[in-house]
């Protein structure tokens, strides 16, 4: 399965480092660590060979690319990997794409719609859940509300005036 973890937003000096603007939860960038871009549709690996933080992005050297000349081209393009993190998920962590097309039920299993995506917000995440009526309602992915996320369902606890 293809991942996206982040995007080559820079060079950074002479030696073919790169700034990457990091989009996973998990530790994707290691050394020794295999990710990928697609240049004019032609999947391009790379190896990471040195890595640091810097502000919010992360300083990345691969592997092969030596000089800022070598790397300029793939300034611009996000970055994927094919490396499964199930292993590393805690009970309560999910993959994004598993919550979306998930039918939504009450307790009592009466359904309320389906999860149309998962909106990130300072405080967490939302659920937006498109309802049997066609109407979009956000739900906050807190305990509180999501009561059970199972592999075909998830189960919610509204309070009054949500739905």
């Amino acid at each position: 399965m293809m991942y996206h973890i982040g995007k080559i937003t820079n060079t950074h000096g002479i030696k073919g480092e790169v700034k990457i603007y990091n989009l996973s939860d998990f530790n994707r960038f290691f050394i020794g660590a295999e990710v990928y871009t697609l240049h004019q549709g032609i999947k391009k690996t790379f190896v990471v060979e040195r890595v640091r933080p810097q502000a919010n992005l992360l300083i990345v050297k691969f592997k092969g690319f030596d000089n800022i000349n070598d790397i300029l081209i793939y300034k611009g393009l996000d970055l994927y990997s094919d490396q499964s993190i199930e292993n590393e998920l805690e009970e309560d962590d999910y993959h994004y794409t598993s919550l979306i097309d998930q039918d939504v039920y009450l307790e009592d299993m009466t359904k309320i719609g389906t999860v149309n995506s998962l909106i990130e917000v300072p405080q967490g995440h939302l659920l937006e859940i498109i309802k049997i009526d066609g109407k979009k309602v956000l739900i906050p992915f807190l305990k509180v509300f999501v009561k059970s996320v199972e592999k075909d369902k998830i189960i919610i606890t509204p309070i009054e005036g949500m739905l």
